[in-house]
């Protein structure tokens, strides 16, 4: 939904945990012009064997005129973090992508965050309109899969990828779908947050949700990095039929962090990132 500053070129980097005091590294990217491309979320999916795996960085570009999904190959030689693109997904039913989640190296699940072209989607925004959706990538095609959110952002897969989580970013709310065989989603639950969710990581060891949140008024969509905003970390704990145990695990109103947009737990840290500041690292993490 928001109107990229074209004067930024977007950029990945890598973030060490067992080294946080390291600056993390600008990672080199070959194969795409940098002007061309605005990254947002990202997923990645390793294969091949465990001792030389195969990585492959899937990126939303939201950039207007190269809309899609870039895929790229992640090599570490001679300790230089490398992505050398590959390809780039184009589809009509990709219109407006926000994030993904990888089902498997070729298909993924993706949010659609508005109906209409930049810089109309402002309007989206201003009414409240429930025209975010998911579409789904099958290696071919690709066709959408649910509808009705407002803002839809955030999305990501259970570990045993039965379950698909979407945040609803204008609606305050967290979607629960059940995945179906052929790809499609069956609507399980719709927990209301009271708060803005952006991004969600998934704990492969427990399963549990950490969404980054955060407060901030409408003219933040389309004036990003002027505003000050809360920074909040919710993580949620859902039993067998999905209810869901919600705690705050992060909040800051002094302006440390500005609009938390996405949480990843590693042991008892954490890192948060934003959408508009720095990022921050916080150690002592006991959920």
């Amino acid at each position: 939904m928001l109107e990229p500053d074209q004067g930024i070129l977007g950029q990945v980097f890598l973030f060490d945990f067992n080294h946080p005091d390291l600056d993390p590294i600008n990672i080199q990217i070959i194969g795409i012009d940098k002007a061309a491309w605005i990254p947002i979320g990202m997923d990645i999916w390793e294969s091949g064997p465990k001792d030389n795996p195969k990585l492959s960085l899937y990126v939303v570009n939201k950039q207007p005129d190269s809309i899609g999904i870039e895929v790229f190959d992640f090599s570490y030689k001679n300790k230089v973090p490398t992505l050398t693109h590959q390809r780039r997904i184009h589809h009509k039913n990709i219109w407006s992508p926000n994030d993904v989640v990888l089902v498997d190296e070729n298909r993924f699940y993706t949010t659609n965050d508005a109906y209409l072209p930049q810089p109309f989607n402002i309007l989206e925004v201003v009414f409240r309109l429930s025209s975010g959706s998911v579409a789904y990538y099958d290696g071919h095609d690709a066709r959408i899969v649910a509808k009705g959110l407002k803002l839809s952002n955030g999305v990501n897969l259970s570990p045993n990828k039965k379950l698909l989580y979407a945040a609803s970013s204008l609606g305050q709310e967290l979607f629960i779908y059940r995945v179906q065989s052929d790809g499609s989603l069956e609507q399980a639950k719709v927990i209301p947050l009271a708060t803005i969710p952006d991004n969600i990581d998934v704990d492969k060891d427990d399963g549990s949700l950490w969404i980054g949140c955060g407060f901030a008024t409408h003219h933040f969509f389309n004036q990003c990095g002027k505003v000050t905003g809360v920074g909040q970390v919710l993580n949620i704990q859902l039993d067998k039929e999905l209810n869901p145990t919600i705690r705050e695990v992060f909040a800051d109103d002094t302006g440390m962090i500005r609009l938390s947009s996405v949480a990843c737990r590693y042991g008892n840290a954490m890192l948060i990132g934003t959408v508009v500041d720095k990022a921050a690292y916080c150690e002592g993490i006991t959920y």
